[in-house]
């Protein structure tokens, strides 16, 4: 009599199978947790240039704008050393609180051949209410005068930048003012001394 054995083939891994897997998926996701950390630094200096960019923007602005510049405004005072208060550009309005210059530049219509008065207003704002440690907003108006230099129209935002922890003016002379800023770029805290002097006074 012959006994008939009928085996059933066994399905699964195996431990060297196992073990191959698992090694493979750890360098899987070694490799993506790589690639998101290489993603994650390029987004944050991408970040920080953009940031770096404004700043350079914002100093290049405010210099042209002083180099037509006519008249400044305010501060209406100024001390050599920025010790007298009425030489700050200290502010206080609507709720908020900051820094500010202003003075009157003439634009130019080469069709007409005339020039029209308007007003450069620079300033950093942030709630009055606000912690000390929050950054500044720093905008740009421009605003009509008449020929007085009395403002006139409805004055425009033309430029903005924040993370500035300090914008702070200091009228120095009849046609220049000193600018100093910080700005904060995650950790690193840069300085920026600004000497603006109006090429096109009265």
């Amino acid at each position: 009599m012959r006994m008939l054995s009928n085996r059933k083939s066994r399905k699964g891994f195996t431990l060297v199978e196992v073990m191959v897997a698992m090694i493979a998926g750890s360098i899987l996701l070694f490799g993506m947790g790589s690639v998101l950390v290489m993603l994650y630094r390029g987004f944050a200096e991408s970040h920080n240039f953009h940031e770096a960019t404004m700043r350079v923007d914002l100093i290049r602005q405010l210099s042209f704008d002083a180099r037509t510049g006519r008249a400044i405004t305010y501060p209406t005072a100024w001390h050599p050393t920025g010790v007298t208060l009425a030489s700050r550009g200290d502010y206080a309005s609507g709720g908020n609180v900051g820094d500010r210059v202003q003075f009157v530049s003439l634009r130019y219509d080469p069709v007409s051949f005339t020039t029209t008065p308007f007003m450069i207003t620079w300033q950093s704002r942030r709630p009055a209410a606000a912690p000390p440690t929050d950054p500044y907003n720093v905008e740009r108006w421009i605003q009509e005068t008449d020929a007085n230099n009395v403002p006139i129209g409805t004055a425009s935002r033309t430029f903005d930048q924040s993370l500035i922890s300090s914008f702070e003016v200091i009228r120095t002379s009849t046609r220049s003012f000193n600018v100093n800023m910080l700005t904060q770029e995650g950790d690193e805290t840069a300085t920026v001394q600004l000497v603006v002097t109006c090429r096109n006074m009265n």
